[in-house]
């Protein structure tokens, strides 16, 4: 017979494992239907962008899912994670999640983002993420450079623009040009080449305006600045440092150049002619083979000034009339510089030579017509004289035979 302890102890016990039972079965459906919310960030100089995670359990059940917006923070906008969105369920060995990105100020430390989802067996669970944000970390201490370079026709230089970026996002650095003087160790000093390998050490380092002198660039900023090359080099050559507080980076950059940088320039000219009264005329001319138009400017004496013709390469030429009074000093301009001048001369123009005219105390004449004329003349007398004899003969010969 057992006795009354054991009895009690027995029942206890048997009270205990039905509690436990009843506590699993009645936690299991909570404890199992849930979302993991995971979170990384990274930076750029402006913002942090985060991507949150939010993966369902080890079920094939989908779930529909609402932010919980009093316990998430910040309040922008995060991509396919909003309110109604459905949570997928497991494909195959694949987890079912949903991704979404959230671009959050740079100056914030922290982001939170809560989930409520309710499963297709109308379980619910709520489950939060969270991540801490440090700009300190973001970004990294290097330098970057970049360069390009075209030819400025109006300097037949080569003009070069550089970009000197600091890659750390929130941390300022200092510039510093690395040349040979300061530098003699170093085998890509900043310098400038004429042919093939033959660098010459860049000496006037304010030539590369915007990184000379105390010039600081802010975490995460660009900073440009332009050089000047003779139009006769073949590449360029700038290495430059950037100096954290704590931390340093230096970086190169080659640019080559293509062919020769020559600089455009007109061809003018001017050919002077003047007449016998002084009047002026100058004609303005630009070569074919100019590569720019030539503004020309024609001064005179008296304040004289014509108006500013442009002609381009190969055009027309183009006359200028220069009056009398103005035409004793001429000067000829071509954007600014004279290039021409010429003084006219009034001469005593030729008096015109009168023609010759028939005198009034001429008797008239008969016009000549020549020897044959007067032989015809004089023919024609002698046999009308004939002519006359033989009808007198004949007249007389006549009374003659009658008297018979």
């Amino acid at each position: 017979m057992k006795s009354p302890l054991l009895h009690r102890l027995a029942a206890y016990s048997g009270s205990v494992l039905l509690g436990l039972a009843g506590v699993a079965v009645l936690a299991s459906p909570a404890q199992a239907h849930h979302t993991t919310v995971t979170a990384k960030a990274k930076c750029t100089p402006n913002e942090w962008i985060i991507t949150w995670t939010v993966e369902n359990w080890d079920t094939k059940l989908s779930a529909v899912i609402d932010v919980v917006d009093d316990k998430s923070s910040p309040d922008t906008a995060i991509t396919n994670i909003v309110d109604g969105a459905t949570l997928p369920g497991k494909t195959g060995n694949k987890l079912g999640k949903l991704v979404g990105e959230q671009r959050v100020s740079l100056d914030t430390t922290t982001a939170d983002l809560t989930v409520f989802g309710k499963w297709t067996n109308n379980v619910t669970q709520t489950n939060a993420g969270h991540i801490a944000l440090d700009k300190s970390e973001c970004g990294n201490y290097k330098a970057d450079l970049t360069g390009q370079a075209a030819c400025d026709t109006e300097t037949g230089n080569w003009k070069v623009s550089w970009a000197a970026i600091n890659k750390h996002y929130t941390d300022p650095a200092k510039v510093t040009i690395i040349n040979q003087a300061a530098n003699p160790n170093d085998p890509k000093f900043s310098a400038i080449e004429f042919g093939t390998d033959n660098w010459q050490p860049l000496t006037d380092l304010a030539s590369v305006v915007g990184l000379h002198g105390d010039v600081s660039i802010p975490g995460g900023g660009t900073v440009q600045a332009t050089q000047a090359v003779p139009g006769n080099a073949t590449a360029a050559r700038l290495k430059i440092r950037l100096n954290w507080t704590g931390s340093a980076d230096t970086q190169s950059r080659v640019v080559a150049f293509e062919g020769t940088c020559v600089k455009n320039a007109p061809k003018p000219s001017a050919v002077f002619a003047s007449d016998c009264t002084g009047v002026a005329t100058v004609t303005l001319m630009n070569a074919k083979d100019a590569t720019k138009a030539a503004v020309f400017e024609v001064k005179g004496a008296g304040g004289f000034t014509s108006e500013k013709i442009t002609i381009q390469p190969g055009e027309d030429p183009v006359k200028v009339t220069v009056p009398k009074a103005a035409a004793t000093k001429i000067e000829v301009f071509e954007n600014g510089v004279k290039i021409d001048e010429y003084q006219a001369e009034a001469k005593e123009c030729p008096t015109p030579t009168p023609s010759p005219s028939v005198s009034p105390s001429a008797p008239p004449t008969l016009p000549r017509t020549g020897t044959n004329v007067t032989t015809f003349v004089i023919s024609g007398l002698a046999l009308v004289a004939i002519g006359f004899a033989v009808f007198m003969l004949a007249r007389r010969r006549r009374l003659n035979m009658t008297e018979v």
